[in-house]
């Protein structure tokens, strides 16, 4: 009996009791310019071109020269999440993150200023350490919107903050590839498995 195609995405999702989930993401964010990338690593899909799995296929390609920068921000204050958005049967996601960063100086008014009209690709970590992806190909990245507040009197909090947003067919997909940075390449062991 054949399958009706129609339903060959759809899957079962379950959780067992108890298992615990822990929320939040690492202190520490990768961010390059969406130009910089040369290859993109795919997402897998159907006959019908309907996403099949939330984990990307292949790894990022940069131009020569380029590695993912690092931004550290404060954990605590870190928020990423994901919403749909327009309507069936074109609906995507909006995933968001926002991105402390405790400085105020001349080094994090820069980093600011650079990223005001420049699309990124961004990854995060959660606290499982799986890297998500906030940005995708089709929709040319993520926009980054930053912010400073230099706060209020002796006891308020002083920070600049990167809010991305990006449009994206997944719920910011899991990358288990390699990640080149100044200080070295990052991941390797979840991308050799």
């Amino acid at each position: 009996m054949a399958t009706n195609s129609c339903f060959a995405t759809l899957s079962a999702l379950t959780y067992c009791q108890g298992t615990p989930v822990t929320p939040g993401i690492k202190r520490r964010a990768y961010l390059v310019p969406f130009a910089a990338v040369v290859k993109f690593p795919t997402l897998p899909v159907d006959e019908l071109g309907r996403v099949t799995s939330a984990q990307y296929d292949g790894n990022f390609a940069l131009a020569e020269g380029q590695k993912w920068l690092p931004y550290d921000h404060l954990p605590a204050k870190g928020e990423f999440k994901s919403e749909v958005q327009g309507e069936e049967p074109s609906r995507t996601f909006k995933v968001s993150v926002s991105l402390v960063h405790p400085g105020i100086g001349p080094e994090a008014a820069a980093a600011a200023t650079a990223l005001l009209n420049t699309r990124v690709i961004a990854l995060v970590e959660d606290m499982q350490g799986r890297f998500r992806v906030i940005g995708c190909e089709k929709y040319e990245g993520a926009l980054v919107s930053p912010s400073r507040d230099n706060g209020q009197g002796a006891t308020g909090s002083a920070a600049t903050t990167l809010s991305l947003e990006a449009d994206d067919v997944a719920d910011a997909p899991f990358y288990s590839g390699p990640i080149v940075t100044e200080d070295g390449t990052i991941n390797e062991a979840v991308s050799a498995s």
